[in-house]
Parts: structure tokens; sequence; C-alpha cells
């Protein structure tokens, strides 16, 4: 997850990080981070989601998408089944015949410290580290946008 801020969660298989990223140029970052707890109610949480990427839909479930949003007597399409699938990387579907593709599922907030009061407290510190180290190295630019 991340934020127009530069704030960002990132999980992994092995362990999820805490970051405030600040913008030296498109290519270049500066900032600061931390590992969390697996025992964290947020990463606990955003664990439990879907793994996301692409999940192949067949005619049938264009069809009836198609059918659930035009029809109001139709039965609304449940995207949890296709969600459950288990997503295909690209080099699959390059090699299948898939059609269509579902995304996702992507997650955002515009603000991370809604999450929790611990993440809140975290990102504080970060914001204060990576600020620190932006002027430490960018002195010259810092001292335009700060």
């Amino acid at each position: 997850m991340h934020t127009p801020r530069g704030e960002m969660l990132v999980v992994g298989p092995d362990s999820v990080f805490q970051l405030k990223l600040i913008s030296v140029n498109p290519f270049e970052f500066v900032g600061s981070g931390v590992e969390m707890s697996e025992s964290n109610k947020v990463v606990k949480s955003v664990r439990s989601t879907p793994e996301f990427g692409f999940r192949p839909l067949t005619d049938v479930d264009i069809q009836r998408i198609i059918k659930s949003l035009t029809d109001s007597n139709e039965e609304k399409f449940d995207l949890r089944n296709v969600i459950k699938r288990d997503p295909i990387s690209p080099s699959e579907i390059r090699s299948s015949s898939v059609n269509h593709l579902l995304s996702g599922p992507v997650l955002t907030r515009p603000d991370l410290r809604s999450l929790s009061p611990e993440i809140l407290r975290v990102q504080e510190t970060l914001d204060r580290s990576a600020m620190k180290t932006f002027r430490k190295r960018y002195p010259m630019r810092a001292g335009m946008f700060f």
C-alpha cells in the first residue's frame, strides 16, 4: 500500500516494512523504514487480503458481469469467486489463451496513519527521520522545498 505522501507498507512473503520516501527525482528516493512485527494487527489484516495478480476470466464471466451491470433483474456477479482464484504470472498469460483478466486487488488509502495508532506513531518517527536524511544528503534541494 502507498499514499501520495510517500508512505508505504510493503508486504513480502517473510517480512513487512513501513516506509517513508521522499522523491529526489523520478528514479531516486530518500527515506526511512522499519520492519514491522508479524504479530501486529495491521500486518495480520493486510496478509489476510487476497494476493495481488492477474486472474483469468472466461467469456461466461464477462457475459455475467455485463448482464449484472446492465440488467437490474439479473443476479449480481460475485467477484469474490474470481478473487479466490490463484493469480497467474505475465509469462503464463503470454503462453495461454487467456482473453480476459481481472487485475488486483489494489489496496489504497489516502493516509496509512488511519490504519492504527501504532502505524501513526511509527509514521511520525519515519517522517522526521526521512526529512533528516533528505536534508543531510541534499541540503540545497531540501532548502528549496522545506
